[in-house]
């Protein structure tokens, strides 16, 4: 009988939970008609019921919780946004999306109401509500962190208006690599490739992003591909976004796809591929005119091409056509000019229907000063590229979240300055008012979502009750880490910010490329930081005063960043629970990048030992810093080994060789697997063996496209 009785007494007091906290979505009939808000509302129904595991009814007056969404008549989907409003030249509309909330309390009722101008602002306004206000964290395609309350979180009143910093924003995913979604995206015959495609597009739509590109190759199926390409592009417009793909006119490298592959008939191919591409109806083509990323090519054979691709989409599509300007600088060849740079061509022709994209790499933003990348001493040519065309055409911005190749995620490495870097581009794009700001994507393990989402969140301004929100490059972060680990956090990403970029000790923290190591002048371009002595002229050529730099100025300093930065790595990791997966991952990419230091530190001291030796037993003695090496990378390993168990994607697919669509056969994970570049740089130093192509695992002619 007590039993009963409590069993009555529990179920009495959840119910009165329950009704506490009951939500009503009201919503006219045409929003139900509507796909983008239709599957937005479903979704955010059933997200927060997850949370509050309480009725969340359509139209329901007794609810406690009332939130009231626009009438149709308040819908105005073809209203301008202030920058296409703004535009002298030919512009792709994109609905203005701005939104605002304001919750009054009433009785024993909240009454929230939404005001957006169409569809999508409705549609971000909903999530918005979601992720800036009750707690959830879209944090990822694959993992969403959902709140639970058993009454209304939101207990005061206030008003809050949310901007949208770009008319477009979005991200590309450079599927030229073997990426999460290559696979899914050039095969719609892999088992659920479209619903996990669809999974990324419902990230882009829940985080308040309005485009989704990607690079295709030339290795689909062209029978069936375009089928499977309609499905994806109907899913976007369906969400209220705009669908892009990045192809090429005729360029050869890495397996892209070209409108044209011989050079007899060229438009008429030119015009087959483009008829057929338009089946899928896409928003935009993002087109590479050149034959190589860093090769200029015929300027007057190009801009006729260009010009021809125009007309036709003019005359038979809606599609806008963009180009990106890379960040490689093509010196001009006259005398008079011989010290001056220009522009590829892309920024030259007269026309104003082509939409330019300011590209920018790595983790360097486009305004500092020292960005060693692609033999340039850094971006601002790119800043003033996107200031300049800015006034001329329809211009976004386009910065990286990583690069895989060498750099950071292949080695493995987490780098939080990207953070800063992205945080610092979007507030100076903002001020500029450029209208699309789009992120190259290099995958999204070892933490690079934090960047990708951190970014998407910044592209939105957030004002709560007259006063904009203050934003900071950790401070998303810091949203998913327990208190304790905020702190430790921010050491971490300063002593980054402070050692790697300021004290340019990136240099010796990345792998090196074919290109570092090819020995022909004229190909040893210096695409990413890399020391000024190469690792063989310090084995056997270095002067002892070059020595004597390197241990003074840098080995010191390595030494002195991978201390600290373990130091506070292992601080998150005592604080940090079972449970915090995200923060177990974070703490992984930030203790493995202390580990990459060290065992750089002890490579660099077994060339320095053996550089300097003068017998045998000297000699001898040097070996316990190679020894040195191999365990720190069997320490890294294992920190690898554990993380692998945890990646969301198949490991055969992103971090094993097996064939693919790309020009690499292996997953982008896969040099991290085993550490190679670690393993290699061992192994160099060891024999004395510094030919790029000693431990190769890139075929370079399959890269190139001189082979298939």
């Amino acid at each position: 009988m007590k039993n009963a009785l409590l069993l009555a007494l529990l179920l009495w007091a959840n119910s009165t939970l329950f009704a506490q906290c009951s939500i009503s979505i009201n919503a006219p009939q045409s929003l139900f008609d509507t796909s983008i808000t239709a599957i937005t509302i479903t979704d955010v129904r059933s997200l927060l019921q997850d949370a509050c595991g309480c009725e969340v009814g359509l139209n329901n007056p007794s609810a406690t919780v009332q939130i009231f969404l626009p009438e149709a008549n308040q819908v105005t989907a073809s209203l301008p946004t202030t920058f296409s409003a703004a535009a002298q030249f030919p512009y792709q509309h994109y609905p203005r999306h701005d939104y605002a909330w304001k919750q009054e309390k009433w009785g024993d009722k909240y009454l929230l109401s939404l005001s957006a101008d169409s569809w999508q602002g409705i549609s971000f306004g909903l999530y918005g509500l979601l992720q800036e206000k009750l707690g959830f964290k879209f944090y990822h395609p694959r993992n969403t962190i959902i709140p639970h309350f058993t009454q209304w979180p939101l207990t005061e009143n206030f008003t809050w208006e949310s901007k949208a910093l770009f008319d477009k924003n979005g991200f590309h995913l450079h599927t030229q690599h073997p990426l999460e979604l290559t696979e899914q995206l050039h095969d719609g015959t892999l088992p659920n490739a479209l619903n996990e495609v669809k999974e990324y597009i419902n990230w882009l739509a829940r985080n308040g992003q309005n485009y989704f590109e990607f690079c295709l190759l030339n290795s689909i199926d062209k029978r069936i591909w375009i089928d499977h390409a309609k499905n994806i592009t109907d899913y976007v417009h369906q969400r209220g976004l705009l669908a892009g793909v990045d192809l090429s006119l005729h360029m050869i490298q890495q397996k892209t796809f070209q409108l044209y592959t011989s050079p007899i008939n060229k438009q008429k191919q030119i015009t087959a591929n483009l008829a057929w591409l338009n089946k899928a109806n896409w928003d935009m083509i993002n087109m590479e005119f050149s034959t190589a990323e860093f090769i200029s090519g015929n300027r007057k054979k190009k801009e006729e091409q260009r010009q021809f691709v125009l007309q036709w989409l003019k005359d038979n599509s809606h599609t806008k056509l963009m180009g990106r300007q890379h960040v490689v600088q093509h010196k001009t060849k006259t005398a008079k000019a011989k010290n001056e740079f220009f522009w590829d061509s892309i920024s030259t022709a007269l026309d104003k229907e082509r939409g330019v994209m300011a590209h920018t790499v790595m983790f360097y933003d486009m305004s500092e000063q020292h960005a060693p990348v692609y033999e340039n001493e850094n971006q601002q040519h790119m800043y003033r590229f996107l200031l300049t065309e800015h006034q001329k055409r329809e211009t976004w911005y386009y910065p990286e979240s990583a690069y895989w190749i060498t750099f950071d995620v292949s080695v493995p490495m987490l780098l939080l300055p990207y953070l800063k870097a992205r945080l610092t581009d979007i507030d100076s794009c903002a001020a500029h008012h450029i209208p699309g700001h789009l992120t190259f994507s290099s995958g999204w393990e070892w933490g690079y979502w934090l960047v990708d989402w951190s970014i998407a969140r910044w592209s939105w301004q957030h004002t709560f009750n007259g006063e904009k929100q203050y934003r900071f490059p950790e401070m998303y972060a810091q949203e998913l880490l327990p208190a304790k680990e905020h702190k430790p956090f921010t050491n971490i990403l300063n002593l980054q910010q402070e050692y790697l970029k300021d004290s340019s000790l990136m240099q010796w923290m990345t792998a090196m490329t074919i290109t570092d190591e090819i020995g022909i002048k004229a190909l040893a371009n210096e695409y990413h930081p890399r020391p000024k002595l190469s690792y063989k002229y310090i084995r056997n050529k270095a002067t002892a005063n070059e020595l004597s730099e390197i241990q003074n100025k840098y080995l010191l300093r390595l030494d002195s960043f991978a201390h600290k930065a373990l130091k506070h790595s292992r601080a998150m990791r005592m604080n940090a629970s079972d449970k915090d997966v995200v923060g177990t991952e974070l703490i992984d990419g930030l203790e493995i990048t202390a580990y990459r230091a060290f065992h750089r530190a002890a490579i660099l001291r077994y060339l320095i030992a053996l550089n300097t030796a003068k017998t045998k037993a000297q000699k001898q003695e040097a070996q316990h810093h190679l020894a040195d090496a191999g365990s720190i990378r069997q320490r890294a390993q294992e920190i690898v080994t554990a993380r692998e168990a945890q990646y969301r994607y198949s490991t055969d697919r992103i971090a094993r060789k097996s064939w693919d669509h790309t020009a690499y056969h292996f997953g982008y994970l896969y040099p991290a697997s085993q550490l190679h570049f670690w393993n290699r740089e061992e192994q160099q130093a060891k024999r004395n063996r510094y030919s790029a192509f000693f431990m190769n695992i890139w075929n370079v002619g399959r890269i190139v496209g001189l082979i298939k």
